[in-house]
């Protein structure tokens, strides 16, 4: 093909490129603006919600550990493997995201993602027929303006579920260790943390899941190259259910 086709080949697929993620952020406009935006959560129902507690209905039923009584390694371990930006993006841009996301405008903003799927909850009724992936990069808008970072990451770490019916980091340390947060090791800090991302975390055993979190602290200056290496180096132990002691598990 002579040059100048393929410079003008090249031209019309990045116009075409250009007018289809103007196409998605005009019908996130229509669609957030004009039909949807009065079904999500109001910012005055996410400001009326207490600086700490449970935020989303599942949480009542589990044990609520404020953030401050999180081991700083796991608030840490989350935030490096899920979202390291989470503290230094103050203002999300939901245009973008839609324009830029790749078909996935959550990827790279799990713990907002996680959380915005919480508190949606507030209002069962909203959302019904809507591009679910659309509206809710506005919501996520709505509520990174509303809420504290240090509230979005307390309702993250204690509201999402890791398996065997745990929804928070505390119920996970119970339910395969049997032990409290306080007394995690490190290869046992990233098995929780990396529970919230699986699609079947009660059956995903795969240490390869959890060395690569424990890598992820590593890299984020958490633990040093040598306990990184002695954490992976463990085998996975995991307590029976229901009860008994924690044995290996076979890989």
């Amino acid at each position: 093909m002579p040059k100048p086709l393929i410079i003008l080949a090249k031209l019309v697929v990045g116009l075409l490129s250009v007018a289809g993620a103007g196409l998605l952020i005009l019908e996130g406009w229509l669609v957030w603006h004009s039909e949807y935006g009065l079904g999500f959560p109001t910012e005055a129902q996410l400001a009326a919600l207490s600086s700490t507690g449970p935020a989303c209905t599942v949480a009542t039923q589990q044990t609520y550990v404020p953030l401050a009584e999180i081991p700083p390694l796991l608030r840490n371990a989350a935030i490096a493997y899920e979202q390291p930006d989470f503290y230094e993006v103050w203002s999300l841009n939901p245009f973008a995201q839609l324009a830029f996301g790749g078909g996935n405008p959550h990827r790279a903003q799990h713990i907002m993602h996680s959380v915005t799927r919480c508190l949606i909850s507030l209002s069962p009724g909203c959302c019904r027929g809507l591009d679910w992936n659309i509206g809710a990069v506005f919501f996520m808008q709505r509520m990174a303006n509303t809420l504290s970072r240090d509230r979005i990451l307390e309702i993250y770490l204690n509201e999402s579920y890791r398996g065997r019916g745990a929804y928070s980091v505390a119920a996970a340390a119970e339910a395969y260790f049997g032990k409290p947060l306080s007394n995690l090791d490190i290869d046992e800090v990233a098995f929780i943390t990396s529970r919230a991302r699986l699609p079947n975390p009660s059956r995903s055993f795969d240490t390869s899941v959890r060395d690569s979190v424990i890598d992820r602290m590593q890299t984020a200056g958490l633990v040093s190259a040598m306990q990184a290496t002695t954490a992976k180096s463990r085998p996975l132990l995991l307590k029976d259910i229901p009860g008994g002691q924690a044995k290996p598990v076979n890989q």
